[in-house]
């Protein structure tokens, strides 16, 4: 296998049969420091994890508001005082109203800088949500609701900053293990199975970053933090994905942007970006987690 290229397939299936050889990327770094080579054979996948603080965050959640047949659309949406915005979908004869709420909404009720991020954080957690809502009809309906009593809940992360791994060197072939994240590549959002939709909306090659999506119900509240009182309403998605190396030219790039002042620190944060990486690891090497295959590329990201 030395020299030759892997493939997805060829990779998945060592996932499946428990033989792929996952390190986190601070496991790589050692490796290195300790004097490995680390030659293609010797690896499939190196995984990593950053937390992002962005603004650029957003939920769609399926609400439940009334019996069947009650009222027939929604006009307006509030969740703990957070105004939505109602989605096109006729499910308000069934009781259900589809709302998207934005991060950096505030409140216009409440007095203590309520934001959209705490109302996401408050989802995730499952903790009871006060529900108001105005009819066409100018009739109000007020209800209470948890996570696990909605339909629909997924989170969109449409501006997501990514500078782990991005090395400084120049030149067309740079940052080869990059090109590995694809549209429909899988990650883990907040501990939550998702996906890449494509480039954020502010990507630049001099400044990369992503969407994101995955349903918010297998959420873990300890992976996502940004919900105390903050006029920036922003939340600081914890994000996870896989690089598989699948030729030298990626295995090459990755040691190059993962030397001198861009090895991982123990820091705080960092901390917590080591632990999200060595739990997707684990799920990994349990055979619970696949890479996926995709030709579409984040053309944004690069120069050609």
């Amino acid at each position: 296998m030395v020299g030759q290229e892997k493939s997805i397939t060829n990779t998945n299936e060592k996932i499946k049969g428990g033989t792929a050889v996952v390190l986190t990327d601070t496991e790589f770094v050692q490796e290195i420091q300790n004097g490995s080579e680390l030659n293609l054979a010797d690896i499939d996948v190196v995984t990593t994890a950053f937390c992002a603080e962005t603004s650029g965050t957003a939920a769609m959640i399926g609400v439940p508001v009334a019996e069947r047949g009650v009222f027939t659309r929604a006009k307006k949406l509030w969740l703990n005082g957070i105004l939505g915005y109602p989605g096109p979908a006729p499910n308000e004869r069934l009781g259900l109203v589809e709302g998207l709420f934005f991060s950096s909404k505030m409140s216009n009720n409440r007095k203590d800088n309520y934001s959209g991020a705490q109302l996401i954080g408050a989802v995730i957690r499952k903790e009871e949500i006060q529900v108001e809502c105005l009819s066409v009809e100018g009739d109000i309906y007020k209800t209470t609701f948890t996570l696990d009593q909605a339909d629909f809940a997924r989170m969109y992360v449409y501006n997501c900053f990514f500078s782990k791994l991005c090395s400084k060197s120049k030149g067309s072939s740079r940052d080869r293990h990059l090109r590995t994240i694809k549209v429909g590549s899988k990650i883990l959002l907040n501990k939550s199975p998702g996906i890449v939709i494509g480039c954020g909306t502010r990507s630049t090659v001099e400044n990369r970053s992503l969407s994101l999506a995955a349903d918010m119900f297998e959420m873990d509240p300890d992976a996502i933090n940004g919900f105390e009182p903050d006029p920036c309403a922003t939340v600081a998605n914890s994000v996870a994905l896989a690089i598989p190396i699948l030729t030298v030219g990626i295995l090459n790039d990755l040691k190059e942007c993962l030397k001198a002042d861009q090895l991982p620190r123990l820091e705080d944060k960092t901390h917590s970006e080591n632990k999200m990486a060595e739990y997707l690891k684990h799920i990994i090497e349990k055979g619970e987690f696949l890479l996926t295959s995709s030709d579409m590329n984040l053309n944004d990201w690069f120069n050609g």
